[in-house]
Parts: C-alpha cells; sequence; structure tokens
C-alpha cells in the first residue's frame, strides 16, 4: 500500500514538473525597408508562447540554437533586427521550478505600403473660412505607381483614430472642413497583408474674391483643371501655383501685360488662335524664331528705345514691319545690306504690345514684342 502511495506522489511530482509548454509562434511585422530586414520586438510573441499559462509565473527568453535556448544561455535582446523566414528558439522558464521547455518562433515580414507624400488641398471659401473637399483627389498622389487595387487608401481626422483604424471620413469626396487649416491623416492599407503607411495633407480655404497676385485673373479661374484644388494649377512649373504667381507662363510678360485687348481680361487673348490663352503659354512670346532654317535672336523682350533682331550667321532680312494689337502697321524697317545684327529703333512706340513681321529672302514670320 505505501508502494502504491509513493508511486502516485512521484507520478503527481513529474507531471507538475513538465507541466510548462512553449507552444510554437509566429511573429509578424510590416516594413518598407529595401534591405530586407525588419526590427522585431520579441515580446510581443510572449503571449503566443505562454498560450494559457500566465506570464507571471514563467519568463520567456528567445535564442538562436536550440542548444542555447536548452541551456538558458546567449539570449537575445529585444528588438531584434532580423531577416524574413529567421527562425529563433523560444524558452519558457517556471519561475519557481526552473523547469523549461523549448519551440520555435518564425520570423515574417510583410511588404509595407509607402505613403507618398500628399500636397495639401487649397480650395476657395464659400463662406465662413469653409470649403467642401475632394479628399480623394489625393488618393492616387498618396499610392503613386503602387497598384491601387492592391491597396486601400482611407482619410481620418486624427492620428489616434488613423492608428485604430477607426471613425473613417465617411464621405472623403464631398468633406466639409471643420476648421482651417485642418490636417487631413490619410492610410495606405495593403490589401492582403494589412500592413499600414500613413501620411499628412492640410486643407486650406483661401478668399478667392481677391485677386492675389494682381494678374487680372480670377483666382477661382486660376483653377484650371476644374476640379476644386487650387494646389496643382503650376502651368510654367517654376513652384508658384498660378493663383500666386503674376507671370503664369514663365515667358518674362507678366500675365496682366498679356491683355492685349486692353478690356481687363487676359483669359480671352490669343493672338495666334492656338485654343490656349497667351498668358499661359510661353512661346506666344518667345525671343528665338526660326527663319528659313535659320535662327534668329529678337532682344531684349520687352524692350524700350532699341530692338536687335541677331541671327546665327549672315542672314539677309529684307524688311521688318511692326504692327500694333488692332493689326495696324506702326512702323517699318527696310535693310539693303546683309548684317549679323539689325538694329530697330522703337523709341517713338506707346507702351503695349507689338507684332514684328520679320521677312526673310523667302519666308516670313511673326515675332511679339512689349513695349514698356
Amino acid at each position: 500500500m505505501m508502494k502504491k502511495l509513493l508511486l502516485l506522489l512521484f507520478i503527481g511530482i513529474q507531471i507538475q514538473v513538465f507541466a510548462q509548454t512553449a507552444n510554437p509562434a509566429t511573429l509578424t511585422v510590416c516594413s518598407a525597408s529595401i534591405t530586407g530586414t525588419a526590427i522585431f520586438d520579441l515580446i510581443m510573441a510572449d503571449t503566443d508562447v505562454l498560450g494559457a499559462q500566465p506570464a507571471n509565473q514563467f519568463v520567456v527568453t528567445y535564442h538562436f540554437t536550440q542548444a542555447d535556448a536548452a541551456n538558458g544561455v546567449n539570449a537575445i535582446s529585444s528588438p531584434y533586427t532580423g531577416l524574413n523566414g529567421d527562425v529563433l528558439f523560444s524558452r519558457v522558464e517556471e519561475i519557481s521550478t526552473t523547469n523549461s521547455a523549448i519551440s520555435t518562433l518564425n520570423l515574417i515580414i510583410n511588404h509595407a505600403p509607402i505613403a507618398n507624400p500628399t500636397p495639401d488641398l487649397i480650395y476657395c471659401d464659400i463662406g465662413g473660412g469653409f470649403a467642401i473637399f475632394d479628399l480623394i483627389l489625393n488618393s492616387s498622389v498618396v499610392l503613386g505607381t503602387q497598384n491601387p487595387t492592391m491597396f486601400d487608401v482611407s482619410f481620418f481626422l486624427s492620428q489616434a483614430d488613423a492608428d485604430a483604424g477607426v471613425n473613417e471620413i465617411a464621405n472623403p469626396s464631398a468633406f466639409t472642413n471643420t476648421h482651417q487649416p485642418q490636417t487631413i491623416y490619410v492610410t495606405v492599407t495593403n490589401a492582403t497583408s494589412g500592413c499600414v503607411s500613413m501620411t499628412t495633407f492640410n486643407l486650406i480655404v483661401i478668399d478667392c474674391t481677391i485677386d492675389l497676385d494682381n494678374d487680372l485673373v480670377g483666382t477661382a479661374v486660376e483653377d484650371l483643371d476644374g476640379n476644386g484644388n487650387l494646389n496643382d494649377d503650376d502651368t510654367d512649373g517654376d513652384g508658384l501655383r498660378n493663383f500666386e504667381d503674376n507671370d503664369d507662363d514663365d515667358d518674362g510678360v507678366l500675365t496682366a501685360d498679356e491683355d492685349y485687348n486692353n478690356n481687363g481680361d487676359p483669359t480671352d487673348d490669343d493672338t495666334d488662335n492656338s485654343g490656349t490663352p497667351d498668358y499661359l503659354e510661353s512661346n506666344v512670346t518667345l525671343a528665338v524664331r526660326t527663319l528659313d532654317n535659320v535662327e534668329l535672336d529678337v532682344y531684349p523682350n520687352p524692350a524700350n528705345g532699341k530692338i536687335y533682331v541677331s541671327s546665327n550667321n549672315y542672314y539677309s532680312i529684307n524688311k521688318i514691319e511692326v504692327y500694333n494689337i488692332i493689326g495696324q502697321k506702326v512702323q517699318s524697317f527696310s535693310f539693303s545690306k546683309v548684317q549679323n545684327i539689325y538694329t530697330l529703333d522703337i523709341s517713338n512706340l506707346i507702351k503695349g504690345t507689338y507684332f514684328l513681321q520679320i521677312q526673310g529672302e523667302s519666308q516670313t514670320t511673326p515675332q511679339k514684342i512689349i513695349i514698356y
């Protein structure tokens, strides 16, 4: 009888000694690193490794080799920089008995999406500092070259909401700001892995009743693509949005001075009948022209007093006529011999826009000039 009791007691002790377990686990992180490595917070795997065992009764450590795990030596510090597919060994040691169990921890790196820097949206005030913004305009910008079918773009009013993925703006295509400027938090989520990246942009409201750049073009009219956003209209690519640029095509002639019919509106002036207003196309006032396959340079432009026409080699120009904006010939210059530089005295012309008709041996070409 005594032997049976001792045997049962021994079995009970053995069951208690080996009750701890170490569950196989996987730790997954998101990373946009091009090195193929990522930083793993190994402590995040403790719960999966322990399972239902109380954390306050056990110590979890991670090791490079099974032998180190078995001997409880050379524990890896957390955070740990690892590669996708790395396998570590986990050790679960019971504090009260120092008994242990060993298993594996697989490290997985999922590719994080890229949330590209996103420009602000600038809209016209509809009253009280408010506007109705189409946040979706920035979806393609934040995605860049990433396939939109593989990613979800969401908009939030706070970083806390964006981090938690809650309270997403319900109607981002028609969002009315609550104050201004207002920061919008935008997330890009990989639809497969669930990895998320975030960036921000601002909503800005401006008073479009004011011609902010004094170029005679209404601020609202400077929204050339008609999408409501004034921040993506920069005709000449000089970094100044059209609504703040008084030379929209960067041709050296102020937009206000390209009001050639003098009606106070440069938007209806298209002297070359191209379908594009002169203030938006620099070729109308380019100083370099080609005549009979010879490059001519007309300078300075704008000018005052004299204008020079030069060629890259001696070229015969027979006549240069000057016309005003309504088509009247106001001056004519004739040349009897070939010159390298032809000089035009235009000191008698009043301030305004004129056109030169440069007549070569077999061809005539126009050139717009500004007299100031």
